[in-house]
């Protein structure tokens, strides 16, 4: 069964589509639409109920299927295919001007999309699309994906504006993330954790050898774990450093993840912190760490 956002995302589509096709076969609707003829006439009596505000007769959309062909009236409002607003399409051009900047992808791919949106959207709304990415120091970010690419570490001086402190880490970069600035997501030395760092505060850098191990690190080497999270905590696998992810099969957004971690410690943690949207999770040393911290 379709979950709602997936019909009315159908919905939204069937309705110019059919008022483009009049007299459309039924059963060739439905697999254009990758759908079978009983989930389509389902959404044609939707149909029935959807228009405009006042629920008159003049106000809804009518719609037939006799015969085993489809015919649509009184849609003019919605018969016009969806485009993007200036809004959306800026958002779009601009998250794929960031991702053109992270390293392992094909960027010439990501840029020719971006350049047929900007020219899309340009057409579409009259007016040119200008967007940029964010700024960042070129060089950091050229010596970051170097050291994610490689493996290397850095030393860096980071500013911590809640204790307006400048302090000095070592720290083994794993992947760089867009958001309202770049970050890093690095392996910590001073900290003995995985740790997010904002590339506005690192204030200088330099290329650094990995620091010898604690004992705790060391009996502690990188494993991956499987997490699942409910709908309320799917947001959590944007921000982990995930090697899979694959969302269930609920009608929302839960989503089982793969998870690399690097300490049974901060999993512990990570655990009590969302315990609320965590449903399942492979890890029973990390479980037994957590009810101790409780206990």
């Amino acid at each position: 069964m379709s979950s709602a956002r997936e019909r009315l995302t159908r919905l939204l589509s069937l309705v110019p589509y059919l008022d483009a096709h009049p007299g459309a076969d039924l059963e060739e609707t439905a697999a254009y639409f990758g759908i079978d003829s009983d989930t389509l006439i389902d959404d044609l009596q939707l149909l029935f109920v959807t228009g405009r505000p006042g629920h008159m007769p003049d106000d809804l959309i009518d719609a037939s299927w006799e015969g085993g062909q489809i015919f649509i009236s009184n849609a003019e409002e919605v018969s016009v295919p969806v485009r993007l607003s200036a809004e959306e399409a800026g958002v779009l051009v601009l998250a794929l001007d960031m991702l053109s900047s992270l390293p392992g992808l094909d960027s010439e791919a990501v840029a020719t999309a971006a350049s047929k949106l900007r020219v899309a959207a340009g057409e579409n709304l009259r007016t040119a699309v200008d967007v940029s990415p964010i700024d960042a120091d070129e060089e950091l970010l050229s010596a970051l994906r170097q050291s994610v690419e490689d493996g290397s570490a850095l030393s860096i001086d980071y500013y911590v504006g809640s204790r307006d402190e400048l302090t000095t880490r070592t720290i083994a970069p794993t992947r760089l993330v867009p958001g309202a600035d770049w970050y890093v997501d690095a392996w910590c030395y001073s900290a003995g954790a995985p740790r997010r760092f904002a590339l506005g505060r690192i204030r200088s850098w330099e290329p650094a050898a990995h620091p010898p191990m604690s004992v705790s690190e060391a009996t502690t080497n990188s494993y991956e774990v499987t997490l699942g999270l409910a709908a309320g905590g799917a947001w959590l696998a944007d921000e982990l450093d995930v090697t899979n992810r694959e969302y269930l099969d609920g009608g929302d957004t839960s989503v089982r993840i793969r998870l690399l971690v690097h300490s049974v410690d901060w999993l512990s943690r990570f655990l009590l912190c969302h315990a609320d949207v965590i449903t399942e999770i492979d890890d029973t040393e990390a479980v037994a760490a957590a009810l101790r911290r409780l206990g």
